[in-house]
């Protein structure tokens, strides 16, 4: 079963930005970016491409491809490897277990509910969890652009702040502008592809193909721009082809439950009622057989999984009284409250080589 590697992963690329620009890591550096940033290039990009995990690359691309061929190595995920745990390890150079922000939803006892940490709805609903943001007031942190700020230009390019950009185009465009303003520039780009397209089409299918082709061409003519730049790509997590599975369809499963399932559908954290507690793994076993590895409470907090340092206070809640990772081709999630349910074709968060690797992509000009 494959582990995440938490000395050699994206958050090993902020640990290193931190050193280079004059703050404290929090952990070990990348060796590779260590090598990369000693140029002292005017412009430092770290661009994170949601889903890019290594088997999108060699599925979507020839070995000829600009993105291809400047591929500096493989490295890990965290885990969940999963956007929300991912990119927060990304922006802070800590691991998941010391910030807390382990997947898309987490239980929240201090309101009794499961909150989808992003945008603070509780899950299943489209109501606000909170007229608070929850996640922000009980899981606050501090990310690389407030922490190396007095030292050089920062700036985040996504669609949720003045350095707009939705489109990869748009990404694109906002670059090209902010390394060109004289000054001494880090500056951290996202895109939500090709996550999006993954999930509604899986890996290998046509459109994320094609969706790579355009995304190799374009950053190759903006790298290619790009003054005194050097110019790093990576993804958040993989992604696999899997099936998804409804905890309704399972009674024995769902009648246990306290409450929906939590974390993420391939890392399915399930808080169980007493009286089921102790039938649990076999039930569980009985139903999905080989398709997950079950954690109790206290084997997935000391498995290592959520990676070192001190736990936040708030891991251990949402770690319920039994983990369900995904170490083959099932999901498992629920019905919302409209009775709907994502039947995804490729997805992430479970352990996999896949879903854990990534690529580490360097374009210095």
């Amino acid at each position: 079963m494959p582990q995440p590697d938490y000395d050699n992963s994206i958050m090993s690329i902020t640990n290193s930005l931190l050193q280079y620009y004059g703050a404290k890591p929090y952990h070990a550096t990348l060796p590779a970016v260590d090598e990369l940033l000693a140029e002292n290039a005017q412009n430092v990009v770290l661009l994170v491409m949601d889903g890019m995990g290594i088997n999108v690359l060699e599925r979507s691309l020839p070995e000829d491809a600009f993105l291809r061929k400047h591929l500096k190595m493989a490295i890990s995920s965290v885990y969940p490897c999963t956007t929300t745990a991912a990119t927060t390890s990304i922006l802070t150079g800590k691991t998941p277990a010391e910030h807390g922000w382990l997947g898309w939803s987490c239980y929240f006892r201090e309101v009794d509910k499961c909150v989808d940490l992003f945008i603070n709805q509780e899950s299943g609903t489209e109501n606000q969890a909170s007229d608070e943001h929850l996640p922000y007031k009980y899981l606050p942190y501090d990310h690389i652009l407030s922490a190396i700020g007095a030292k050089v230009k920062t700036c985040a390019v996504w669609p949720f702040t003045p350095y707009y950009a939705n489109t990869m185009e748009e990404i694109c465009e906002q670059l090209k502008k902010q390394c060109s303003n004289g000054q001494r520039n880090f500056i951290y780009a996202y895109h939500e592809q090709p996550d999006y397209a993954i999930h509604q089409h899986g890996v290998g299918s046509d459109c994320v193909k094609r969706l790579m082709v355009h995304y190799n061409n374009l950053l190759e003519t903006l790298a290619n721009s790009l003054p005194n730049t050097l110019l790093l790509i990576t993804a958040d997590h993989g992604m696999t082809d899997m099936t998804m599975r409804c905890v309704e369809d399972y009674p024995a499963i769902h009648a246990a439950l306290l409450r929906h399932i939590c974390i993420e559908p391939r890392c399915c954290s399930m808080y169980v009622k007493e009286k089921h507690k102790a039938a649990f793994p076999a039930a569980f076993v009985n139903a999905f057989g080989d398709q997950f590895k079950l954690f109790t409470h206290d084997e997935f907090l000391q498995s290592g999984l959520l990676g070192p340092g001190v736990p936040h206070q708030k891991t251990a809640d949402f770690v319920g009284d039994y983990v369900a990772d995904a170490v083959k081709d099932t999901a498992l999630w629920y019905k919302d409250i409209r009775g709907s349910f994502h039947d995804y074709k490729g997805n992430h968060a479970g352990l996999t080589k896949d879903e854990l690797t990534v690529p580490l992509i360097a374009i210095q000009s």
